[in-house]
């Protein structure tokens, strides 16, 4: 007779190594992809490291300088707190260009005549460069502040009103036209059509004003704001510490790739019903 009790030892065997090699699989991805992540940049640090054995610390500082120099940063509550000054006037200026943004974008993409309106002053607007705009809110503009976010918000808003404008123009000409079949009014025709549509296009524009945002806020706090990276930097300038001035630049990167992971992550959730198609090599 054959014993039907359970498992023989080479079947429990097989079974059990099967189970475990999706695991390993997965685990070797993960750490060949934090590899090639991380490859460039260990590079990049060692020829600095080498070219700082060559100069001047001016020019190239040591790694253990500007790591110092990043930690001094960090447990200083007095530097700290001008980071997360320059970090509040992004967050604010990013979510104000959208609310600015998005309906300038929905209105152009649903009437032709605000977009042959509307479209070359965005245009022009866009052609203006940053530090040309901070020498005008100088001369228009008393109070810093309202300096800094002026420039920020105008460099920012004409991107989400060309992502979300894209992302009306390429919704399906029939899905409007069904829409408008059922007796949509134009409030019922946004809501239920256009804005599912356009969120997505939203999440790109704050993705890349992050980017803008970061390169922008700078140039505005080195004239002559008193609170901010940009005062740091200008101060590390003037002494020619590069080592601060590197620090900061890491500082600067770090925020933005965290302004970016989590505008992505809200994305993943507002947006969950598109999955993540994401290739894992």
């Amino acid at each position: 007779m054959v014993d039907r009790t359970g498992p023989r030892p080479e079947s429990a065997g097989a079974l059990s190594s099967t189970s475990v090699k999706p695991d390993t699989t997965a685990s070797r991805g993960f750490v060949s992809r934090v590899i090639r992540a991380t490859l460039p940049f260990l590079v990049i640090a060692i020829l600095w490291q080498i070219a700082s054995f060559y100069t001047k610390p001016y020019l190239f500082p040591g790694l253990g300088s500007v790591a110092k120099s990043f930690w001094n940063i960090l447990t200083t509550w007095d530097l700290l707190s001008q980071g997360l000054i320059t970090w509040a006037r992004l967050v604010v200026a990013v979510a104000v260009s959208l609310v600015i943004g998005i309906p300038i974008g929905l209105v152009m993409g649903l009437s032709s005549r605000v977009d042959e309106f509307l479209r070359p002053i965005v245009k022009f607007i866009m052609g203006v460069p940053a530090l040309n705009w901070v020498i005008i809110v100088i001369i228009w503009f008393s109070s810093t502040e309202l300096r800094i976010g002026f420039v920020l918000v105008v460099l920012c808003t004409p991107v989400t009103v060309y992502c979300v404008y894209d992302g009306v123009r390429g919704i399906d000409r029939k899905l409007t036209d069904m829409v408008l079949a059922f007796g949509a009014n134009p409030i019922q025709h946004v809501r239920l059509l256009m804005w599912p549509y356009v969120k997505a296009s939203a999440f790109t524009a704050a993705k890349l004003n992050v980017a803008n945002a970061v390169r922008t806020v700078i140039v505005a706090e080195l004239v002559g704001a008193p609170l901010g990276i940009g005062k740091e930097l200008d101060l590390a300038k003037n002494v020619f510490d590069m080592a601060t001035v590197l620090a900061w630049t890491i500082f600067l990167v770090l925020m933005a790739l965290i302004m970016a992971q989590g505008i992505e992550y809200a994305e993943r959730v507002t947006l969950r019903w598109r999955g993540d198609s994401r290739r894992r090599d």
